[in-house]
Order: C-alpha cells, then sequence, then structure tokens
C-alpha cells in the first residue's frame, strides 16, 4: 500500500506525510523527553542545548519541525538531482520514519543538528558537479562539515567523505584540496581566536582534550529490540546497497557520480556511529544515506507486492520500537 501511494498517487502522500508523523510523535507531545546531552557535544550544541534544555515541550517542538524540515529538504535535493521521481515524497517519508522511532529521541539533540549541517554539505556537493570548477561549493561544503564538527566531534570523520567525494568527482587539482582544508579550518579558526580574545582558549582547550575519546566503546548492553531494530536496518541497507550499486550502469554518468556520494556517505556514516554503538540515537548518522538506499531499493522492484511487504514490516517495526520505548 504505501510504496505504491508513493508511487503513484500524490494528493494521498501530501495526506500522509500530514497525519502520520503528528501520530507517531503525540507521545512526545503530551510528555515530552528531555533534551539530550552527550560527551561528545562541542561548543555549537552546548549553545543550542543551553537555550533550549529550560523547556522540553519547546525542545520537542523544534525537533520535530527541524525533522520535517530536514524531510523535505532531502527530498528537493534527491528530486532536483534526478536521484528520485519529482512527484514522490517517499525519501522524505523514510527520512521522518527512521528518526521516528524512539519517544527519548523526539527532542533536540545534537545528531539533529549535524544532520542539517550534512543535508547541507550534501546540497553543496552535488552543485560543485554541476559547475565548470565548483571551488565555492567544495569550501562551503567543508565548511558545514566543520560546524558538524563543532556540533558533534565524531562529525570530524566526514572530513574522509567529503575527500573521496572529491576522488569521485575526478577533482585531483591542489586547488581542491587546500579549497576543502580552508572550509573545514575556518569555523575552527573564528572559534579559537573569539576563545583568545575571551580568555578562554587554555580552559576550552583543556575541556576539550579531556573529553575526548578516539577509541569507541564497543562493549554495551544492546536492548532486545534495538538488536532487532539495526539487525533489520542492517540487512536492508546491505540488499539496499547491492541494488543501488548493481544498477547504476544503466544510468547516465550524472546519476552515478552522485549516487556515489551518497554510497560512500553511507560507508563513512558507520565510522561517527561506532561512537554512539548502545545509544538510541546511532539511526540519526545512517537516516540521511539510507532514506536514498531504501527509496530505490523499494520503488525499483518489479512487483510492488514484495516491495509493500517488506516496508510494512519495516513500519510495523518502527511502531514496535516506539511503543516500547515508552516504558
Amino acid at each position: 500500500m504505501f510504496v505504491k501511494t508513493f508511487k503513484n498517487n500524490y494528493f494521498l502522500q501530501i495526506i500522509l506525510l500530514s497525519i502520520i508523523p503528528i501520530l507517531l510523535w503525540m507521545p512526545a507531545f503530551i510528555s515530552a523527553p528531555e533534551p539530550i546531552a552527550t560527551n561528545f557535544d562541542t561548543p555549537i550544541y552546548k549553545v543550542i542545548y543551553n537555550a533550549l534544555s529550560f523547556s522540553k515541550t519547546l525542545s520537542t517542538i523544534l525537533a520535530f519541525v527541524l525533522i520535517i524540515f530536514q524531510g523535505f529538504l532531502i527530498n528537493s535535493i534527491f528530486s532536483s538531482n534526478q536521484l528520485s521521481a519529482s512527484t514522490t515524497f517517499f525519501p522524505a517519508f523514510i527520512y521522518i520514519l527512521l528518526l521516528s522511532s524512539n519517544h527519548s529521541l523526539m527532542t533536540i539533540s545534537p545528531l539533529l543538528i549535524i544532520n542539517t549541517f550534512i543535508l547541507i554539505a550534501i546540497f553543496f556537493l552535488f552543485r560543485s558537479f554541476d559547475k565548470l570548477e565548483g571551488l565555492d561549493e567544495i569550501f562551503t561544503s567543508n565548511l558545514f562539515v566543520s560546524l558538524a564538527f563543532l556540533t558533534f566531534t565524531p562529525s570530524i570523520l566526514f572530513v574522509v567523505w567529503i575527500w573521496l567525494t572529491l576522488l569521485n568527482y575526478r577533482f585531483y587539482k591542489w586547488r581542491y584540496w587546500i579549497i576543502s582544508l580552508l572550509g573545514l579550518l575556518t569555523p575552527v579558526i573564528i572559534l579559537i581566536a573569539y576563545y583568545f580574545i575571551t580568555d578562554l582558549l587554555t580552559i576550552r582547550t583543556t575541556s576539550f582534550l579531556n573529553n575526548i575519546n578516539f577509541i569507541p566503546n564497543l562493549f554495551v548492553t544492546i536492548d532486545p529490540i534495538d538488536f532487532v531494530f539495526y539487525i533489520a536496518i542492517g540487512i536492508l541497507s546491505l540488499a539496499s546497497l547491492f541494488n543501488i550499486l548493481s544498477s547504476k550502469a544503466d544510468n547516465n554518468i550524472n546519476y552515478r557520480k552522485k549516487t556515489n556520494v551518497i554510497v560512500i556517505l553511507f560507508l563513512i556514516s558507520i565510522l561517527p556511529s561506532l561512537y554512539s554503538i548502545g545509544k538510541d540515537y546511532l539511526i540519526y548518522f545512517l537516516a540521511p544515506s539510507l532514506s536514498l538506499l531504501f527509496y530505490h531499493f523499494f520503488m525499483t522492484k518489479r512487483k510492488l507486492i514484495y516491495s509493500n511487504i517488506i516496508f510494512s514490516a519495516l513500519f510495523l517495526l518502527i511502531i514496535t520500537k516506539l511503543i516500547l520505548s515508552l516504558y
């Protein structure tokens, strides 16, 4: 039902996108969870957290608005770059569902903020391929990855995604790599200069070095429903990855290059997610890339009945996980 609707019925898509997210978030609107703080929070998120921690309800409302905005943004990015049909909101729907699977996540979190920066970085990376040189776009995409790092420390690993994307686009000239480094360093230099002027540089540097963890803790306890959820996501991700890679040869160079950007993002997203194993917000790292991988997997099946069955099972698993998170 869902897959067929998002393939053929534009009006019903709007209805589903208007109703289902509100229903999923209704428990949070009634009883808002605490805003999320982690050991990896850096200055940008600390400012946001301090500004919103006084009101759980406001944090939940803003998080809901931001997730809806991100869903439509990612849908617009994919459709405008011919990675998805312009008549479907399925990538947005998948993204919103994945980030609505846990009651405790229905609030402001550093991962929600960095996803905004990563989506904007995707937008500019795609634009860089469409330009003659794309140097401005490369600088801007790196700048937003740097802002993600200044929100949540492990996000610095997305730098590897940027650099692999440059190789994917065959941007081999030294100018691209210098511009990339300048984009990464600009927000950091501005922050260091601010701390220096306000005599906080030593204190902030010491605090950062004391809290940083280079090795992720992989020995954690995972709830049974989370274990089932991520096993299901993992199996579906591998199937979707194989599906999109095996079909790339049938498309033009623009599609192949931009699809590679998302595939690389998915693979690199696994690295920072290792620092969140056992945490509810792990899915945030994977959601932007999974929205395209899952979209392609479900939409390209010759018999939609199989896509509908698999997607319905995923939808029921998300609802089950959400219900269990209430207790």
